[in-house]
């Protein structure tokens, strides 16, 4: 029995994770949203409310699971706040996506870092927008792009940090996806990523990549 944390579980890829995993009868999953609500209901499926923006709900959301040993975090949750065609620094915007992002992304997992069991496994939800090797790259959504390049950065500090524990830290950049972010012309379903995910939470992968469809590709 695997038991995991998924953020953003609401809808998107967070959605259609906990969706498949719930399905499984070895898997026990605690997700979160920003109220707390999602319209999963099973057995070994639990939601709380988690505001990655604010350090209260973080502190809030460790002390309900207290001492529960997990295997696995999805960091899942991001949000994506500039117009597609947006290249202008907006400093509350960029300040905002960081604060969700990265600041309470790390936040959260550092506070985590306790409750993982031996071999226990952290998947960060990427993106290649947030990658140095972008083929097309441009100048559009630098607040997004920077948040994801810095969480990106973090794998590979903590995959390096959490060697002696036997931790396994991964990126996973899941493509352009079908979701509120990536609208409905975007080539990949949901569900595709989701078993990604899982594909990758069964596996014992080297620690320390960014992963895309079930390949290292480059940072």
């Amino acid at each position: 029995m695997k038991t995991g944390i998924i953020t953003g579980c609401s809808r998107g890829i967070g959605l259609a994770t906990a969706e498949l995993l719930k399905d499984d009868p070895n898997f026990e999953i605690i997700g979160t949203s920003t109220s707390g609500n999602c319209s999963i209901s099973k057995s070994n499926f639990e939601c709380y409310p988690l505001d990655l923006s604010e350090s209260k709900s973080i502190n809030d959301f460790v002390d309900k699971i207290r001492n529960l040993k997990i295997d696995f975090l999805i960091n899942n949750a991001g949000i994506l706040l500039e117009n597609w065609n947006d290249a202008i620094i907006n400093i509350e915007q960029l300040k905002q996506t960081f604060n969700v992002n990265l600041f309470g992304t790390i936040e959260l997992t550092e506070k985590l870092i306790p409750n993982f069991e031996k071999d226990g496994q952290i998947i960060n939800i990427t993106s290649d927008w947030g990658s140095f090797s972008e083929k097309n790259f441009d100048e559009f959504q630098p607040h997004y792009k920077m948040s994801k390049s810095a969480l990106n950065m973090y794998t590979k500090l903590l995959a390096k940090r959490l060697e002696k524990q036997n931790m396994i830290v991964s990126s996973l950049d899941p493509g352009w996806t079908q979701t509120d972010m990536g609208g409905n012309d975007a080539s990949r379903k949901p569900i595709e990523v989701a078993n990604d995910i899982r594909d990758l939470l069964n596996q014992k992968p080297k620690s320390g990549n960014f992963w895309h469809q079930g390949k290292v590709r480059e940072w």
